[in-house]
Parts: structure tokens; sequence; C-alpha cells
């Protein structure tokens, strides 16, 4: 299981604090205290109103193309979600919570170990 702790949520509750939908997938992370494998079919569920018919990992991987672009691994691995949620939504025809959510997911996995990126760079 993949959980964020409270000190994180806060964090990215001072990143996102200008996008409603991000601060409600945030208050759905805690309301599942901390667990993204929970949180994110819920997210999505309310979000569409429809069954998540993805796990988290089919999700992810749906977003792996667009999260395993260098400039996008760079903004995760430094904890920087904010200006990665809205073009992963679009990118991933997901809702803006559940784009947030994952890209929270990424981050706490590493990027360059979710994209598979050799340490010594590339």
């Amino acid at each position: 299981m993949i959980t964020v702790t409270p000190e994180e949520i806060s964090q990215f509750r001072n990143q996102l604090a200008d996008n409603s939908q991000a601060l409600v997938a945030l208050d759905t992370i805690e309301e599942c205290e901390g667990y993204l494998d929970d949180a994110v079919p819920l997210l999505f569920m309310r979000e569409t109103a429809q069954q998540a018919d993805r796990s988290l990992n089919d999700l992810l991987e749906k977003c792996r193309q667009f999260i395993c672009q260098e400039e996008v691994r760079d903004f995760l691995e430094s904890g920087l979600i904010a200006p990665i949620v809205e073009p992963l939504a679009a990118s991933a025809a997901i809702p803006l919570g559940t784009a947030t959510a994952l890209s929270i997911c990424v981050f706490k996995l590493g990027a360059k170990k979710f994209c598979n990126v050799p340490e010594s760079g590339a």
C-alpha cells in the first residue's frame, strides 16, 4: 500500500491551494487515512459517477507515457505536482482529482523508479 503522511498532504495542499478539485482529492486521501490504493478508486467513482473499472496500477499504466517525459519526471522527483496535474488529466483523459492522486502516487514511488530510469542519469 502506498501511503501519504499528513505532513505530505499539508505540503501538497499548499502547492495546490488555488485548485479546488485538487483540494477535494487531498480531502479524499485524508478521508482514506493516506492510503492511495483506497483513495484513487473512490476519487474516480466520485468524479465520474462510475465504478472504477481499473485498478491503481491500470490507471498508472495509462499515465506512464506522460509521466515518464523528462520534464514531468523532474517535477515529480522534486515533489512538485502542481505543474503537472492539469496536463496529466488532459493527456490521460482522467478527472483532475484522480490525476492529483496519481501524481502523488508516482512521487511516493519515485518517478525515476516508476519510469525505470537508471540512477546514473538519462
